[in-house]
């Protein structure tokens, strides 16, 4: 059965969960982020093996996909929790039945966010038989995660007091200001208008600045998605930030390829061809993983394999979210060699992609 990408909570991003103790912080900013700073941390000694046995590589047949399947079921026993939350994201390309479970694990994990991505994806996926699970969180220490439940308690029909995501919206939190916008965006209510222009002309003046432009770029999709259409022009004006703003780029990329923004498709190609080298490595994959979500032919495929020899995993990882997202079958092969990759958040990342591509050729056969 197709679940309809509308958000990748884990991979998409990369850095929605750090891995330090047992409550990391649930967004990018807060750790260094670009390939110089080593922005992800290499996760070998956590959770899944470094290595795996080299198994039969039947990239068109059930081996490739019951391997994937494989990674994701052992990393939900992981103990980290950015292992955890990422396949549970990854699994959204399984069989309902199979993300159901993940889910309901998901969602008495010690972390929160992990426990965000599971409350989120019961409304993104409408696995609404789920929902009555969501009722403890509710009361949930993190409020983030309240956030998320409200938000899939919403999408099964539920009635939702929009009034402590307003809160929320005003916290002095940035991450909890970002999910709050997530939220009432993903909703669809209209009466979020108000509150969301409310939060955008907000000094933030406790919040860092570069957290302050990420808000404000999340508070814009927030509004497209209700309809606020002018809002693009800021989320295609920050693709134009400076190189010490990569995270803004890569940030507003990611965002007009969940919003299928043609106008800017020109624009997303000359950055992920970029050999000027004015961008760090991740905005490159960045921007052809949304190309890659606007008009996927349009991908320069060559360019995005060329890092699946990357030393560092954080790329290779964000390699194989680029070839789930373009669908193409022939990625397979190259997906399948990064299921024995050396770094376990890099098999996520490829079992992941695997699953969305099955998911996809099986979407098109009942068609």
């Amino acid at each position: 059965m197709k679940h309809k990408h509308m958000y990748g909570l884990a991979f998409s991003m990369l850095l929605s969960l750090t891995s330090c103790g047992p409550d990391p912080v649930t967004r990018a900013s807060e750790e260094p982020w670009s390939t110089k700073q080593n922005s992800v941390r290499s996760l070998n000694d956590a959770g899944l093996p470094s290595t795996r046995p080299q198994g039969p590589m039947a990239v068109h047949g059930e081996t490739v996909r019951a391997r994937a399947m494989n990674i994701l079921s052992e990393a939900l026993e992981s103990n980290n929790p950015f292992m955890r939350a990422n396949a549970i994201e990854s699994m959204k390309y399984a069989p309902m039945e199979t993300l159901s479970y993940a889910v309901r694990i998901g969602l008495g994990d010690e972390n929160r966010g992990v426990r965000f991505v599971s409350a989120m994806l019961i409304g993104e996926s409408k696995l609404c038989d789920d929902a009555l699970l969501l009722q403890p969180l509710m009361l949930d220490p993190s409020e983030s995660v309240q956030a998320a439940a409200m938000y899939s308690l919403y999408r099964c029909g539920e009635e939702v007091n929009l009034n402590p995501l307003v809160t929320m919206l005003n916290s002095a939190n940035p991450e909890l200001r970002g999910n709050a916008a997530l939220v009432l965006g993903l909703m669809g209510n209209p009466s979020a208008i108000a509150m969301l222009h409310a939060a955008s002309h907000d000094s933030m003046e406790d919040i860092l600045p570069i957290r302050r432009r990420l808000i404000n770029l999340q508070l814009s999709e927030a509004l497209v998605l209700l309809g606020e259409k002018n809002e693009l022009q800021v989320i295609r004006a920050a693709v134009f930030s400076s190189a010490s703003e990569a995270e803004v780029t890569a940030l507003a990329c990611q965002i007009l390829g969940r919003l299928r923004d043609m106008t800017v498709l020109p624009t997303l190609e000359s950055l992920a061809s970029d050999t000027t080298n004015r961008q760090p490595d991740e905005v490159q994959l960045v921007a052809a993983t949304a190309v890659a979500e606007i008009a996927p032919s349009r991908m320069p495929t060559e360019l995005v394999l060329g890092y699946t020899s990357s030393q560092e995993p954080h790329l290779r990882a964000q390699c194989a979210v680029a070839l789930g997202t373009q669908g193409n079958p022939l990625n397979l092969g190259p997906l399948a060699l990064l299921l024995k990759d050396r770094d376990p958040l890099v098999q996520i990342a490829a079992a992941g992609a695997i699953l969305r591509i099955d998911n996809a050729d099986s979407v098109a056969e009942v068609h």
